[in-house]
């Protein structure tokens, strides 16, 4: 006898019910009893029978789990048959994911679709556009054929109880193979050149696309419809982009020329003006590796370095000088640059004399307004000149001082400052007669607050120049109108002498150059402050055709700095000279005169002038050098020539000061203001300071500073 079950489910959704039958073999009573985890019929816990006789239904209970169903033979209690129904809950109903072609071509058939995410107790409908369904609609997979070319949609709709999802699978139907690309990429590169990119210009959908590349790197999107590719070596480049659809496949090519890199176009490092005739300046551009240099010159002439990066040329006469520079490389490929040099006339120097001209020991103020904590008035100050040039005086350049770390120099704004060119009174005296040339007033030219290193060098323009005629005595008038000038004033630099000669500088009588200041009576005096000490003035005129003049040594350093040698000892293997290049015309000296302190030993000071080349010129001894009072002590020492010397236009020299270790001598430089917008018409403009303290010749060095161009020694030649 057996008992066997027909129709009983593994697992069941929660609520549902399914057919049942007992099958019963070997005996005649097939009667059976029916039993859900061992209780009769069930209950709502682990679900109910309802019906009777062999053929019953099964109601699944609310609770998930596994219940055993079993059938028990009435005739023989021990013949039963049983199976295990799982119980579940409704699962929530996913949207299908389709899996078809993405392409095909127009009227294909038997092309495939299915559902690859499938539920169970989930219905699958299907619907097309742009096609047709072949065979059945419905189930987890679908055969269909391909319409016209374009997209074609091919839709999926699940169903589980009231639950509803579509998806929709798009296919591209194309009729041709795809367009020839077209590409997009630079017509020439340098050798080397990465970044480079190539792009097909509208890409189709449903096409992949391919790069190669000749004579170069694809670094990315080598299957992508824009490519990024690294040139290589000079020549042709070739990139290749071939299309391909399902239909067929295309190509196009692209040719990219190759060049050398050009040379980076060079930068010319060249003073911004020179002196007409001047020689010796220099020029130079950055070194490049496997370049060729060529120098062009309009305005002057090349004396050495054509070729190289570094040039020395002269300048011709006053205009514009057209420097250029063209940079070439092994492949001929060149880069070019220009720079413009100003040709200021050759300095005018005074009558007779050829040099710096001047002495100073150091620099002091003079102020213009009323500083209370010194003065009981508000000062007025003139610088006395005497025009070189005959014209219309345009713009003046004077020399401000003011300290935010010390005072005494300047106080608030520094007032309202007027400056006028006044003539000259006539009188032994001369003084300013009052009688106004020229006028303007340069409003707060201290910054609040104050700060050092500004512009203490301002070029101010005078609304209505001022006409001088050349060989006549005039006057620059400062004074502060300000409404407070006790609140509100500057100062005046100029070159300070701290025992001055009778005739304050070497080549020019007093009358030509001179501070005076109106006393407290209004009478108009000498500068002084001290019981000898000497006050020469800075400052340049600018002249409306381009002359200039005026006293462009902004400072002098006669004491130690506390961080280079000053002044500078003459002593065995330690020396001092003025470097120069003649500029304008041909010099012919009798004479030459610098100023030294004679220090201690027996043997006299030895004054040389030598080519560059070291070509001896003209040389002498000076002994019994005068120590002048204060703690300066230098004197202006004077070698005589025996034969006057030549010192030729565009000839460079050294003027050398040397003494025999046995005895010592000392000098000090002046600073000129080539720096602060000074012309070469206010200073020497040839040459620069050098010394020697042992192991070779150096420029200057003072105040912090090494290797300076802005220093001259005090020396000057007497012309015939």
């Amino acid at each position: 006898m057996a008992v066997a079950l027909v129709g009983a489910p593994s697992d069941v959704i929660s609520g549902d019910s399914a057919s049942v039958t007992a099958q019963v073999q070997g005996s005649t009573n097939t009667a059976v009893t029916w039993t859900v985890e061992g209780i009769q019929n069930g209950n709502s816990t682990v679900g109910t029978i309802s019906g009777s006789g062999n053929t019953v239904t099964y109601v699944a209970p609310a609770n998930e789990g596994n219940y055993t169903l079993a059938a028990i033979s009435v005739a023989d209690a021990t013949k039963s048959a049983r199976s295990t129904i799982r119980v579940h809950h409704i699962a929530a109903l996913l949207a299908p994911t389709i899996n078809a072609p993405s392409v095909a071509a127009p009227g294909a058939t038997g092309l495939p679709a299915s559902v690859t995410n499938p539920q169970a107790r989930v219905s699958y409908s299907w619907t097309i556009l742009g096609g047709t369904i072949q065979g059945a609609s419905t189930g987890t997979a679908v055969t269909f054929s391909a319409g016209q070319a374009g997209t074609l949609n091919l839709t999926c709709r699940a169903t589980l109880d009231t639950q509803v999802a579509n998806a929709t699978a798009q296919v591209q139907v194309q009729g041709t193979a795809p367009r020839v690309p077209q590409i997009t990429a630079p017509t020439s590169a340098s050798a080397g050149a990465t970044n480079l990119t190539a792009t097909v210009a509208q890409p189709e959908a449903g096409t992949s696309y391919q790069w190669t590349i000749v004579g170069g790197t694809i670094t990315a999107g080598a299957a992508t419809p824009s490519a990024t590719f690294t040139a290589g070596s000079v020549g042709t480049l070739t990139l290749t982009c071939r299309a391909t659809n399902t239909v067929g496949s295309t190509s196009a090519q692209a040719q990219v020329q190759v060049v050398t890199q050009a040379p980076t176009t060079p930068v010319i490092t060249a003073p911004s003006q020179v002196t007409a005739q001047s020689g010796n300046n220099l020029a130079s551009i950055p070194a490049q590796a496997g370049c060729t240099y060529n120098w062009t010159i309009s305005g002057g002439t090349i004396s050495s370095g054509q070729g190289t990066t570094n040039l020395t040329f002269a300048a011709g006469a006053a205009g514009t000088l057209v420097l250029g520079c063209t940079v070439t490389n092994s492949a001929s490929v060149s880069a070019s640059a220009q720079k413009n040099i100003a040709i200021l006339p050759a300095p005018v120097q005074t009558a007779g004399y050829y040099g710096s001209n001047l002495n100073g020991d150091d620099i002091g103020n003079i102020v213009i307004g009323w500083n209370t904590a010194n003065d009981n008035m508000n000062r007025v100050a003139s610088y006395r000149f005497r025009a070189l040039h005959t014209g219309a005086i345009q713009a003046i350049r004077p020399f401000y001082i003011w300290s935010g770390a010390r005072a005494g120099y300047a106080l608030g704004n520094g007032g309202d400052i007027q400056i006028q060119i006044q003539t000259d009174d006539g009188t032994s005296s001369h003084n300013p007669s009052g009688t106004v040339l020229a006028s303007l007033v340069n409003h707060a030219p201290v910054p609040v607050p104050q700060s050092s290193g500004t512009n203490y060098y301002p070029l101010l323009t005078f609304s209505s120049p001022a006409q001088v005629t050349a060989g006549q005595l005039y006057h620059i008038v400062f004074s502060n109108i300000t409404a407070d000038p006790k609140a509100n004033w500057v100062s005046l630099d100029c070159i300070w002498m701290a025992s001055a000669f009778s005739q304050e500088q070497p080549t020019l009588p007093n009358t030509d150059m001179a501070i005076l200041e109106k006393n407290s009576a209004g009478a108009w005096v000498k500068f002084s402050r001290g019981s000898n000490t000497g006050y020469t003035p800075c400052y340049e005129l600018d002249y409306a055709d381009g002359a200039s003049q005026g006293q462009g040594y902004l400072g002098a350093f006669a004491y130690p700095d506390g961080s280079f040698v000053n002044p500078k000892p003459i002593s065995g293997t330690q020396a001092v000279r003025q470097t120069m290049t003649v500029s304008g015309s041909d010099r012919v000296a009798t004479s030459v005169s610098v100023r030294v302190r004679y220090s201690s030993g027996p043997s006299p000071l030895t004054i040389r002038v030598e080519k560059a080349d070291g070509t001896l010129v003209g040389q002498g001894t000076v002994a019994n050098i005068p120590v002048t009072p204060g703690n300066v002590g230098e004197a202006w020492a004077k070698l005589t020539f025996i034969t006057p010397i030549t010192l030729a236009a565009g000839q460079s020299y050294n003027l050398v000061m040397s003494a025999p270790s046995d005895s010592v001598y000392t000098t000090h430089s002046l600073y000129k203001g080539m720096n602060s917008g000074y012309k070469p018409t206010t200073y020497f403009g040839d040459g620069h300071a050098e010394f020697n303290n042992g192991s070779g010749w150096k420029r200057w060095d003072a105040w912090g500073v090494q290797n300076r161009l802005d220093n001259d020694l005090q020396f000057f030649f007497e012309l015939q």
